[in-house]
C-alpha cells in the first residue's frame, strides 16, 4: 500500500503534507496493519525532517474535530515522570486568576502514573466530556480535565497503541506529533509543555529533550500558538509523594497554601504562562499575584469548584479522605550523610504495579527527603503505605536502598533546566 512513500524515505526524501494525510486518512479506516506497522517503521528508520513531523502533526489534528473557544485557552502537558502532580496545582492556580485552561489527560506509557491516574482517585470525578460539557465547565469554572475522546484527536489513540506494539515509545518524531496535534485539537493558543528527562523519564537524556523541545517550539511558531517549553530532570521527584492518591494529596497541600518544591516549581510555571499572555504584570508582580491565591484559598476553592462541576466528590476532598491508606512503615537511615541518589525510577515502577495489582489508589510511597539534604542516623527518609503483609515482605530490601547517603556534601538541585520561550 505505502510502497512508494517507503522507498521515497529510503532515498532520503521529505514526504509531502498531502503524502502523510493519506497515511492518516488509511489509518482512520483501516486501523493498524501491516500497511500502517510497515509505513511507520519506514519513518523510525529513516527519519522525519521538521517539517514532516509538522505535517504529521496537521493531519493528526484534523483527524477529528477541532475544538475552538472565543477566549485564549491555555493547555498544560508534561511527558511523564514519576511524583509530578504540578498540573494538578497549576489548573485551578490559572483558572483562579481569570485564565481559561484546559487539561487533556491520559495514562501513562511505562514505569509512571499518568494524569488520568492521579484524577482518577477523586471519587466520581469525571473526565469523558463531550463538546457542549467542555465549553459548560469552562464557563462554570474556568477549567476543564478531560481525557481524549473518540471526537478529538482520534488518530493519537490508534498511534499511541502502534508505538507500544512496535517499540516506538521513544521516537521523538512521533512523540512529538501525539503531544502537539492534541493540543492543537484541543483549540489551545497558549500552551506550556514539561519536557522531563533522565532515569525516572520516558526520554532518558538531555540532549533528546532538548531535540524534543525544539521540535514542540518548531510546530507551535508554524501553527500560530504561543508556546513555553521547560526542560525538566526527574533526578527527583517534585513533591514528598509517589502513587495515585499521594501525589493528588501533594498537590491538595499546595493549594491550600503549603509551601514546598513543588509550589515554587508550580509558580515558575504560571509565572512563565500568564507571561505569554500578559505583558503587563512583572515577575515580582505575578508572583505576588499566586501567593495570595494559594495562601488565601482562591486556587483551593477553584479546585473544589472545578471537582464538583465534574461530578466529583468535593466532600472528599474538603474532609482530607482522598488519601486513606490502610498499612505503613517508616525507613530511616542507617547512618548520617547527605542525601545523594533517590532511585524515584523503582519506587514509581513498584507503586504501579501495586496499585494495578489491587486497583487501588491508597497504596505507595511518602519521601522525606530531598537530594543534598543531610540526614542523622534514625531519621525516616521515606514512608511506605500498603495494603498486603506480603508486599511489605517482598519489597522491603529495595525500598530500603532507595536513598543513598554520601559524606560529601551536594547542593540542592533545581529540576528546572531549561526555557524556550
Amino acid at each position: 500500500m505505502f510502497k512508494d512513500l517507503i522507498i521515497k524515505k529510503a532515498n532520503k526524501k521529505e514526504l509531502s503534507r498531502e503524502e502523510y494525510y493519506q497515511i492518516i486518512n488509511y489509518l482512520m479506516k483501516s486501523g493498524i496493519d501491516k500497511n500502517i506497522i510497515e509505513i511507520f517503521l519506514a519513518l523510525d528508520s529513516f527519519g522525519m525532517s521538521e517539517r514532516e513531523v509538522l505535517n504529521l502533526t496537521l493531519a493528526m489534528r484534523d483527524s477529528g474535530k477541532v475544538l475552538s473557544f472565543d477566549q485564549p485557552i491555555i493547555e498544560k502537558h508534561s511527558t511523564g515522570g514519576v511524583g509530578d502532580s504540578s498540573s494538578i496545582v497549576l489548573i485551578p492556580l490559572l483558572a483562579s486568576l481569570g485564565y481559561k485552561v484546559i487539561k487533556s489527560t491520559s495514562k501513562s506509557f511505562v514505569f509512571t502514573n499518568g494524569g488520568l491516574d492521579r484524577f482518577g482517585a477523586i471519587p466520581n470525578f469525571r473526565v469523558n466530556l463531550d463538546d457542549k460539557e467542555i465549553k459548560s465547565t469552562l464557563e462554570d469554572t474556568n477549567a476543564c480535565i478531560l481525557s481524549h475522546t473518540a471526537d478529538i484527536c482520534p488518530a493519537d489513540k490508534l498511534l499511541f497503541k502502534l508505538r507500544e506494539m512496535c517499540g516506538l515509545e521513544n521516537n521523538l518524531d512521533l512523540l512529538a506529533s501525539s503531544i502537539a496535534s492534541k493540543k492543537l485539537a484541543s483549540g489551545a493558543k497558549v500552551v506550556m509543555v514539561d519536557v522531563k528527562y533522565g532515569v525516572a523519564s520516558l526520554i532518558k537524556n538531555y540532549k533528546d529533550a532538548n531535540r524534543l523541545a525544539h521540535l514542540l517550539k518548531y510546530i507551535f511558531n508554524e501553527c500560530g500558538v504561543q508556546s513555553v517549553i521547560i526542560i525538566t530532570s526527574t533526578l527527583q521527584t517534585f513533591g514528598d509523594g509517589i502513587g495515585n492518591a499521594i501525589e493528588l494529596n501533594d498537590a491538595i497541600k499546595v493549594l491550600k497554601g503549603e509551601h514546598c518544591m513543588l509550589r515554587d516549581i508550580v509558580k515558575k510555571y504560571a509565572v512563565e504562562i500568564i507571561k505569554k499572555i500578559d505583558s503587563r504584570l512583572n515577575d515580582m508582580e505575578l508572583n505576588e499575584l499566586i501567593d495570595v491565591a494559594l495562601d488565601y484559598g482562591n486556587a483551593y476553592q477553584r479546585f473544589l469548584d472545578i471537582v464538583r462541576d465534574q461530578d466529583g466528590d468535593d466532600n472528599a476532598v474538603k474532609q482530607n479522605q482522598i488519601f486513606n491508606p490502610y498499612k505503613s512503615v517508616n525507613f530511616v537511615a542507617k547512618r548520617s550523610g547527605y542525601v545523594g541518589n533517590i532511585d524515584s525510577l523503582l519506587l514509581g515502577e513498584l507503586t504501579r504495579r501495586l496499585c494495578s495489582e489491587t486497583h487501588d489508589n491508597n497504596i505507595g510511597v511518602t519521601l522525606n527527603v530531598k537530594i543534598g539534604d543531610f540526614v542523622n542516623k534514625g531519621d525516616r527518609i521515606l514512608t511506605f503505605y500498603y495494603k498486603d503483609d506480603s508486599d511489605l515482605k517482598d519489597n522491603a530490601n529495595a525500598i530500603s536502598g532507595c536513598v543513598r547517603l554520601t559524606d560529601v556534601k551536594i547542593p540542592h538541585i533545581n529540576p528546572i533546566k531549561k526555557i524556550l520561550r
